[in-house]
């Protein structure tokens, strides 16, 4: 989508009027926003989400603690989730393959998978000493009935005895074909220097073959494997010999936010961190500390929005693990018009309205419910406004000194070809911001 300017210049005698509390900040910084493109993803077109009976889907390359749904060409892909109707279901698993832009490809399953496309999920497991119960369901790709033959983008979707999808789960696969340099630095506006990260990046090309750049190369920019939005670029700012350097100090700019919120529901019987108390009644209830909005900057180290199951209780935390009902609770105003939600990897940062917090009159606070499986989770609160747009720093705050992963995906599709690879991977922390 194309910026939306305004004269910031217009205005300024106004905002001297205004005292620098944090919502002259906020002020400022929305305004600043909108010189910004910010691109946002296709998948929720096609991203099914799964019914209320399906908890804990899980799909990447099983690096703990920031498991990613980018995936390198190869490696393995671990895919499960926990059915909580606990019935013997026979599920079913397919992998359909989309284009650089999120829409179904036009080729055929026989020119990107080897072998079957779907196949039956094998690996099921019912839960054991748990309140809750589940059958787990897990899957490795490649593996003997499939294996896929192209990088790019995917989805893994489930289906009932009767093909039908219940949900899917999307993923990249990609190959360094060329080397990607990656570096997090201050923003370059005096003005958005504390709230906002810039990231630059390179295509090392190495002597790799890329013809009609602007209109075959598509590259994308993400802060915490969120796969939801992005920035997107096409042509290089310069060339320098086999050095393609992508410099925009303007434009690649992503809010620094704060470090994500965090607890644990690991101990049923003992301490949990973040927990204010808990008690037992259908399930184990957990009450994480009340939210509110947050006006600076708070040091901890968070792991971006993951969550590890993990259980004190378990031997295996595939089946022994429980569910625990969690209580999320903001304190908060919000403006008209505007609702807030829990979001995290959990949730694959997808707001959708069973995270939404409901105002309870009775207390004068937001609040939600939901069952999440035993675990270490990162989560933050976000707003929504009448036209869905999501803020994610209304109530958290946006600083530059949060540490955050920016990884950086190249696709590039041949003149005339009938399909894009990513051919490109780089990544950075801004822990390393200059």
């Amino acid at each position: 989508m194309a910026p939306i300017l305004i004269h910031i210049p217009t205005i300024a005698i106004f905002l001297l009027f205004l005292k620098k509390t944090y919502m002259y900040q906020r002020l400022f910084l929305l305004l600043a926003m909108l010189h910004f493109s910010l691109t946002f993803s296709q998948l929720d077109k096609y991203r099914i989400a799964p019914p209320y009976y399906i908890k804990t889907v899980q799909l990447n390359d099983g690096k703990l603690p920031k498991p990613s749904p980018f995936i390198e060409f190869g490696h393995h892909i671990y895919f499960s989730f926990d059915d909580l109707q606990a019935d013997d279901k026979e599920y079913y698993y397919k992998v359909v393959r989309y284009d650089e832009n999120w829409k179904p490809s036009r080729l055929s399953e026989s020119e990107y998978v080897s072998g079957f496309a779907s196949d039956v999920i094998e690996n099921t497991a019912s839960s054991s000493g748990t309140i809750q119960s589940y059958t787990h369901y897990s899957l490795e790709l490649p593996n003997e009935s499939t294996k896929i033959l192209l990088s790019g983008n995917y989805m893994l979707q489930v289906l009932n005895d009767e093909d039908e999808v219940i949900f899917s789960k999307p993923f990249v696969l990609y190959k360094k074909e060329i080397n990607v340099g990656v570096q997090v630095k201050w923003a370059n506006s005096v003005r958005m220097k504390d709230h906002w990260q810039n990231v630059d990046f390179s295509l090392y090309k190495s002597g790799y073959t890329i013809m009609n750049e602007s209109e075959s190369l598509t590259v994308r920019v993400f802060q915490n494997r969120d796969m939801n939005y992005y920035k997107e670029y096409h042509q290089p700012t310069f060339y320098k010999g086999d050095e393609w350097v992508y410099h925009n100090p303007n434009d690649c700019v992503f809010e620094g936010i704060n470090e994500f919120r965090r607890f644990e529901t690991r101990d049923l019987r003992g301490y949990n961190y973040g927990i204010a108390h808990r008690s037992l009644g259908d399930y184990y209830d957990f009450y994480p500390y009340e939210g509110n909005y947050r006006d600076h900057y708070l040091f901890f180290k968070d792991i971006n929005g993951s969550y590890i199951i993990s259980s004190e209780q378990a031997t295996d935390i595939h089946t022994e693990a429980d569910y625990v009902n969690v209580h999320f609770a903001f304190a908060g105003a919000l403006e008209p018009g505007e609702s807030v939600y829990v979001m995290g990897r959990f949730n694959d940062f997808n707001p959708t309205d069973d995270y939404r917090l409901r105002y309870n009159d009775t207390n004068d606070k937001y609040e939600l419910s939901i069952l999440l499986k035993q675990a270490y989770y990162d989560y933050m609160f976000v707003t929504k406004n009448a036209k869905g747009e999501i803020d994610v720093a209304t109530i958290e705050g946006s600083f530059a000194q949060t540490e955050n992963d920016y990884t950086v995906l190249v696709y590039y599709r041949p003149p005339g070809g009938r399909y894009a690879k990513v051919i490109g991977y780089g990544a950075a922390n801004s822990d390393q911001i200059k």
